[in-house]
C-alpha cells in the first residue's frame, strides 16, 4: 500500500516511534503493519496519521506517481545533452522529499551519476559509482545502466579497453538507452579501430535520427566522419565538415562547431595547408573556455601547424607552449602537458632531450593508458630514432608491438 510506504518514509524523516505516531489513533503494531502493506485500513486513520507527519496524502500520492515520469525526463534530457533543460528539471527533483524514498533513491542515484558524467563533475560521478557498487539485488535495468554509467566514466579517465567491457556488457534487452553505441564507438576510435568506431557510431546516428537529435546526430556524423578521411581513398575536397559547421552555426551548437572546427584543421594538417589548419584551429579556440580539455588540444594543434608553417618566430611559439603547460596543468591533463614539453624541444631543436623526455616520460604515460593511437605514433618515431643511432635492440622493442598487431592467424604455405 503506497500510503503505507509515505507514511514510513516521513515518520522516519522525522525520527518519530511508532508508538509516538499512533498515540490516540491506533496501535504500534498497527502502524508496523499498515507501513508493510499487511492490513486494511480507513480513510479516517490514514488522514489522522498524515495530519500528525504534517503531510497531505492525496498531494504526496500525486507527486510519487509524477516522480517516475520526471526521472524519465530529466534520464532523456541528458542522453539528448539538453544541458539547461537537465539542469532545471533536476531542481525540480530536488525540492521533493519523496526523492529519498528507498523504492525511489536508486533511480535517482543513477540518473544524477549521469547528470554529473554530462556537466564533467567525474568526481562527484566516482562518489556515486562508488555507493552504487555497494548495492545489493539490482534489477536487470539497474545492471545494466550501472554498467553504461561505468563506461562513461572509465572514457572520460581515458581507459579505452575497461569502458569498451563495459559496454559490451549491456543487455539491449533491459536498457533500451541505444545512445550508449556512441560512446562504444568513441572508444574504439581512441584505439585506432576504426572499422568498428564506424560501425557503431552509424548504429547511434540511427538511434539520435530517430529521437530527433540533431546536436546527437551531428556528433555521431562527426566520429564516422573522422574514421572515413583516415582512410587512404578519402577525396580531400569533400565538404560534410563545412555542411556540419554551418548546421552548427544556424542552430547555436558551439561546442560541436568548436569540435568540427578543430577535427577539420587537423585534416587540414595532414593535407599540408597549414594556413587553413591554423585559422580553424583558431575558431575552435575562440569558442571554447580556455579552461577546457578541447581549447587545450585546440590549442595543441594550433602550435603544430604554426611550427610547420613557419611563420611565428622560436619565442613567439614557445609563449604559447607555456601557456598550453600551463592550462594542461591547471586542468591536470598528462596527455597534453606531455604534448607541450615534446612541442618545446622541438621548437628549440633539442633532438636529444625531445627523444629522451619521449621515450623515458611521455610514451611509458601513454602505454599505461593504452592509448593505442599515440603508442602506434610515438612508437613509430622511437623505433626510427633508435635505428638511425644504430641502437637495433632498442629499435627492435618497439617494433615488436607493431608487428604483434599486425599478425594475422592465416594459415598460408
Amino acid at each position: 500500500m503506497l500510503e503505507g510506504q509515505i507514511i514510513k518514509f516521513y515518520r522516519e524523516r522525522q525520527s518519530m516511534m511508532q508508538k509516538d505516531l499512533g498515540i490516540g489513533i491506533c496501535s504500534s503494531t498497527h502502524i508496523s503493519k499498515i507501513e508493510r502493506g499487511l492490513t486494511e485500513v480507513s480513510k479516517e486513520t490514514i488522514n489522522l496519521l498524515s495530519k500528525r507527519l504534517c503531510i497531505d496524502m492525496e498531494t504526496e500520492i500525486k507527486t510519487y506517481i509524477g516522480l517516475d515520469s520526471l526521472l524519465k525526463k530529466w534520464h532523456e534530457s541528458i542522453i539528448l545533452k539538453l544541458n539547461k533543460k537537465a539542469e532545471r528539471i533536476k531542481k525540480q527533483l530536488e525540492a521533493i522529499a519523496l526523492l529519498q524514498m528507498p523504492v525511489i533513491y536508486r533511480s535517482y542515484t543513477l540518473v544524477l551519476t549521469r547528470y554529473y558524467l554530462l556537466i564533467g563533475q567525474g568526481h562527484e560521478a566516482k562518489s556515486q559509482i562508488d555507493e552504487m557498487d555497494k548495492w545489493s539485488n539490482l534489477s536487470p535495468y539497474e545492471t545494466n545502466m550501472l554498467l553504461h554509467i561505468k563506461g562513461i566514466n572509465a572514457l572520460m579517465n581515458k581507459e579505452y579497453y575497461k569502458a569498451i567491457s563495459y559496454f559490451q556488457g549491456i543487455d539491449i534487452t533491459y536498457y533500451n538507452n541505444q545512445e550508449y553505441y556512441y560512446h562504444l564507438a568513441f572508444a574504439y576510435h581512441f584505439l585506432n579501430s576504426r572499422v568498428l568506431a564506424y560501425y557503431f557510431a552509424e548504429k547511434s546516428l540511427r538511434f539520435f535520427t530517430e529521437v530527433r537529435s540533431l546536436t546527437r546526430m551531428i556528433e555521431a556524423e562527426l566520429l564516422m566522419l573522422i574514421q572515413v578521411e583516415q582512410d587512404e581513398f578519402y577525396d580531400p575536397k569533400n565538404t560534410e565538415y563545412q555542411r556540419l559547421i554551418e548546421m552548427t552555426e544556424n542552430i547555436g551548437l558551439d561546442h560541436q562547431r568548436a569540435m568540427l572546427s578543430h577535427n577539420l584543421a587537423y585534416q587540414k594538417v595532414r593535407q599540408g595547408n597549414y594556413d587553413k589548419a591554423c585559422e580553424y584551429y583558431k575558431q575552435s579556440m575562440d569558442i571554447k573556455d580556455p579552461h577546457t580539455a578541447l581549447h587545450i588540444a585546440s590549442l595543441e594543434g594550433y602550435i603544430n601547424a604554426l611550427t610547420k608553417q613557419g611563420s611565428k618566430s622560436t619565442e613567439e611559439l614557445l609563449q604559447l607552449v607555456e601557456k598550453g603547460i600551463a592550462l594542461s596543468e591547471e586542468i591536470s591533463d598528462p596527455i597534453y602537458i606531455h604534448f607541450f614539453y615534446l612541442h618545446k624541444y622541438n621548437i628549440q631543436n633539442e633532438k636529444e632531450l625531445y627523444y629522451h623526455y619521449l621515450e623515458k616520460e611521455a610514451f611509458p604515460y601513454y602505454q599505461k593508458m593504452e592509448h593505442v593511437r599515440l603508442i602506434e605514433h610515438y612508437g613509430i618515431k622511437l623505433f626510427d630514432y633508435h635505428m638511425e643511432k644504430g641502437n637495433v635492440e632498442e629499435a627492435n622493442q618497439y617494433a615488436a608491438y607493431l608487428v604483434e598487431k599486425y599478425r594475422r592467424n592465416d594459415k598460408f604455405a
